[in-house]
Protein backbone atom coordinates (compact mmCIF):
# COMPACT_ATOMS: atom_id res chain seq x y z
CA UNK A 1 0.00 0.00 0.00
CA UNK A 2 1.45 3.33 -1.08
CA UNK A 3 1.29 6.35 1.16
CA UNK A 4 0.40 9.85 0.19
CA UNK A 5 3.50 11.44 -1.41
CA UNK A 6 2.61 14.86 -0.01
CA UNK A 7 2.64 13.52 3.53
CA UNK A 8 6.32 12.65 3.03
CA UNK A 9 7.55 15.75 1.26
CA UNK A 10 10.54 17.59 2.62
CA UNK A 11 11.76 20.68 0.80
CA UNK A 12 14.31 23.41 1.45
CA UNK A 13 11.39 25.56 2.64
CA UNK A 14 10.52 22.99 5.30
CA UNK A 15 14.14 23.18 6.51
CA UNK A 16 14.03 27.00 6.53
CA UNK A 17 10.78 26.96 8.48
CA UNK A 18 12.19 24.50 11.01
CA UNK A 19 15.23 26.77 11.45
CA UNK A 20 12.96 29.77 12.13
CA UNK A 21 14.20 31.79 9.17
CA UNK A 22 10.69 32.89 8.22
CA UNK A 23 10.00 34.02 11.78
CA UNK A 24 12.99 36.39 11.62
CA UNK A 25 11.45 38.38 8.75
CA UNK A 26 9.20 41.12 10.17
CA UNK A 27 7.07 41.03 7.00
CA UNK A 28 5.90 37.46 7.73
CA UNK A 29 2.81 37.01 9.89
CA UNK A 30 4.54 34.19 11.78
CA UNK A 31 7.15 36.65 13.08
CA UNK A 32 6.75 37.75 16.71
CA UNK A 33 7.81 41.24 15.50
CA UNK A 34 5.20 41.34 12.70
CA UNK A 35 4.30 44.92 11.97
CA UNK A 36 2.21 44.54 8.85
CA UNK A 37 3.35 44.87 5.25
CA UNK A 38 6.70 46.65 4.84
CA UNK A 39 7.27 49.29 2.18
CA UNK A 40 10.86 48.18 1.47
CA UNK A 41 12.55 46.36 -0.10
CA UNK A 42 10.83 46.85 -3.48
CA UNK A 43 11.73 45.21 -6.76
CA UNK A 44 12.10 47.24 -9.95
CA UNK A 45 12.27 45.86 -13.49
CA UNK A 46 14.44 46.92 -16.43
CA UNK A 47 13.23 49.98 -18.39
CA UNK A 48 13.31 48.10 -21.70
CA UNK A 49 12.13 44.79 -20.24
CA UNK A 50 15.44 43.04 -20.84
CA UNK A 51 15.75 39.41 -19.73
CA UNK A 52 18.60 37.06 -18.84
CA UNK A 53 18.86 33.29 -19.12
CA UNK A 54 18.66 31.52 -15.78
CA UNK A 55 18.60 28.02 -17.27
CA UNK A 56 19.96 27.19 -20.68
CA UNK A 57 17.81 25.32 -23.13
CA UNK A 58 18.40 21.64 -23.68
CA UNK A 59 18.60 20.61 -27.31
CA UNK A 60 16.74 17.39 -28.02
CA UNK A 61 16.31 15.44 -31.23
CA UNK A 62 12.77 15.23 -32.53
CA UNK A 63 11.26 13.92 -35.78
CA UNK A 64 11.10 17.57 -36.89
CA UNK A 65 14.76 18.19 -36.11
CA UNK A 66 16.60 19.49 -33.07
CA UNK A 67 14.45 21.54 -30.70
CA UNK A 68 15.40 23.78 -27.78
CA UNK A 69 13.39 23.01 -24.66
CA UNK A 70 13.39 24.06 -21.05
CA UNK A 71 15.02 27.48 -21.37
CA UNK A 72 14.14 29.74 -18.44
CA UNK A 73 14.42 33.52 -18.47
CA UNK A 74 13.98 36.20 -15.84
CA UNK A 75 13.42 39.91 -16.14
CA UNK A 76 16.47 41.96 -15.23
CA UNK A 77 15.64 43.52 -11.88
CA UNK A 78 17.08 45.55 -9.02
CA UNK A 79 16.07 45.98 -5.38
CA UNK A 80 15.35 49.37 -3.80
CA UNK A 81 15.95 49.29 -0.06
CA UNK A 82 14.75 52.82 0.69
CA UNK A 83 12.93 55.85 -0.79
CA UNK A 84 16.13 57.37 -2.23
CA UNK A 85 16.95 54.21 -4.17
CA UNK A 86 13.34 53.96 -5.34
CA UNK A 87 13.39 57.57 -6.59
CA UNK A 88 16.66 56.91 -8.46
CA UNK A 89 15.26 53.80 -10.17
CA UNK A 90 12.05 55.60 -11.16
CA UNK A 91 14.04 58.54 -12.59
CA UNK A 92 16.01 56.07 -14.71
CA UNK A 93 12.76 54.55 -16.01
CA UNK A 94 12.74 51.28 -14.07
CA UNK A 95 9.27 49.75 -13.71
CA UNK A 96 7.57 48.84 -10.44
CA UNK A 97 5.62 45.96 -12.00
CA UNK A 98 6.88 43.15 -14.26
CA UNK A 99 3.94 43.61 -16.62
CA UNK A 100 5.06 47.18 -17.39
CA UNK A 101 8.56 45.95 -18.22
CA UNK A 102 7.19 43.22 -20.49
CA UNK A 103 5.08 45.83 -22.32
CA UNK A 104 8.18 48.04 -22.68
CA UNK A 105 9.96 45.15 -24.41
CA UNK A 106 7.25 45.10 -27.08
CA UNK A 107 5.74 41.81 -25.97
CA UNK A 108 2.14 41.33 -24.93
CA UNK A 109 1.98 42.04 -21.22
CA UNK A 110 -0.25 40.12 -18.83
CA UNK A 111 -2.94 42.10 -17.03
CA UNK A 112 -1.82 43.80 -13.85
CA UNK A 113 -3.32 43.48 -10.44
CA UNK A 114 -2.51 46.23 -7.99
CA UNK A 115 -1.51 45.04 -4.56
CA UNK A 116 -0.88 48.60 -3.54
CA UNK A 117 -4.02 50.30 -4.83
CA UNK A 118 -4.12 52.47 -1.73
CA UNK A 119 -0.59 53.72 -2.44
CA UNK A 120 -1.47 54.43 -6.08
CA UNK A 121 -4.53 56.42 -5.03
CA UNK A 122 -2.53 58.31 -2.42
CA UNK A 123 0.04 59.24 -5.09
CA UNK A 124 -2.72 60.42 -7.41
CA UNK A 125 -4.24 62.52 -4.62
CA UNK A 126 -0.85 64.12 -3.88
CA UNK A 127 -0.31 64.93 -7.57
CA UNK A 128 -3.80 66.43 -7.87
CA UNK A 129 -3.31 68.45 -4.68
CA UNK A 130 -0.06 69.85 -6.10
CA UNK A 131 -1.90 70.82 -9.31
CA UNK A 132 -4.66 72.44 -7.25
CA UNK A 133 -2.13 74.41 -5.18
CA UNK A 134 -0.43 75.64 -8.37
CA UNK A 135 -3.80 76.65 -9.85
CA UNK A 136 -4.81 78.44 -6.65
CA UNK A 137 -1.49 80.31 -6.61
CA UNK A 138 -2.10 81.42 -10.19
CA UNK A 139 -5.62 82.63 -9.29
CA UNK A 140 -4.28 84.68 -6.37
CA UNK A 141 -2.37 86.84 -8.86
CA UNK A 142 -4.44 90.05 -8.97
CA UNK A 143 -6.37 90.72 -12.13
CA UNK A 144 -6.56 94.30 -13.29
CA UNK A 145 -9.85 95.98 -12.43
CA UNK A 146 -12.02 97.40 -15.17
CA UNK A 147 -11.38 100.92 -13.88
CA UNK A 148 -7.60 100.35 -14.17
CA UNK A 149 -7.83 99.52 -17.85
Amino acid sequence: MRGNARAHRFTIYDVMEAQGIFDENKANTSSPDYGGPLEYPKMFYHPRGETRVTQRAEIIATPLGPQKVGEQLELVHRIANNADEERAFRELGWHDHPSKAIAASGKEAPPTVSYSREDELRSQIEALQAQLAAAEAAVKTPFPKADDL
